[in-house]
């Protein structure tokens, strides 16, 4: 292997990779009805660092080039080098020559060569990624690590619905953080998946504040001006490490959820 960790200060030069990357244990296929969740820790040793970002095309190596700080840097890296690892494996394809498409407000699919397959979505924070792979269904995550903070109820009151600022006003403080966030994520994560970005507005849906992946997923209560009303949207909690919540947005009802946890193997 002859990439090297980068710097600020490095090219963007796109090569061809045709090295194999290391087997991962997991699942290499999603059925009809399944959708898979991979977590992975973005802090990982140089080599996999130089191996991840040799497998990137040149804008995402020059996206990552942008951060100003080195940690936010390498974890771009290894978020989106995980990511094309994850699909190469269900892909049966080499990381490095898989490519991607941008939806209008810049939600990333499969390139036309892979045919629709697959969908998926990710999301990172605080040293942490989500994953989400789903066949053919529109499909959304979000991750954030648990920081008590306060300006929690502003950002409620401008950011939610009335019925979801209700319910975290109604909540002792000691746990007005976690439901904060849980909510966050699921709005989040069902904007993501719709790929409309700010062009959905967060307070014109409601989801549940539902803090405990065990209750299950809940379908989302769309607004009654939504375009996609009519189609139901399954909404997971997820708790992928401590101090973290996740969320999983799909669309349909029915899945059956399976979380995996990628693990670098020696090459």
């Amino acid at each position: 292997m002859t990439a090297t960790a980068p710097t600020a200060s490095e090219p963007a030069v796109s090569k061809p990779n045709t090295a194999r990357a290391p087997t991962l244990a997991g699942p290499s296929r999603v059925a009809s009805d399944e959708v898979h969740v991979w977590c992975a820790c973005l802090d990982v040793p140089a080599e996999t660092l130089a191996r991840l970002y040799a497998t990137l095309a040149v804008d995402e190596r020059n996206r990552s080039a942008r951060f100003r700080f080195q940690r936010d840097r390498r974890h771009f890296i290894v978020a989106h080098g995980v990511l094309r690892e994850v699909l190469g494996r269900y892909l049966q394809t080499e990381p490095g020559r898989i490519g991607f498409v941008y939806q209008a407000f810049g939600k990333p699919d499969l390139g036309p060569e892979f045919g629709g397959r697959l969908k998926f979505n990710l999301s990172h924070s605080a040293g942490l990624a989500l994953i989400a792979i789903a066949p053919e269904s529109n499909v959304g995550v979000d991750l954030e690590y648990i920081r008590a903070q306060s300006d929690y109820a502003e950002l409620a009151r401008y950011f939610f619905s009335a019925a979801e600022v209700d319910q975290l006003s109604a909540l002792p403080d000691h746990l007005y953080a976690e439901a904060f966030i849980s909510c966050w994520t699921k709005k989040e994560a069902y904007v993501k998946a719709r790929g409309r970005g700010l062009a959905l507005p967060l307070q014109s849906f409601t989801v549940p504040l539902t803090t405990d992946p065990a209750q299950g997923p809940a379908t989302l209560q769309a607004a009654s001006n939504d375009i996609d009303q009519a189609i139901r949207w399954s909404v997971h909690t997820l708790r992928p490490a401590l101090g973290y919540i996740g969320a999983l947005a799909i669309q349909g009802c029915g899945w059956r959820l399976s979380q995996w946890q990628w693990k670098m193997r020696p090459g």
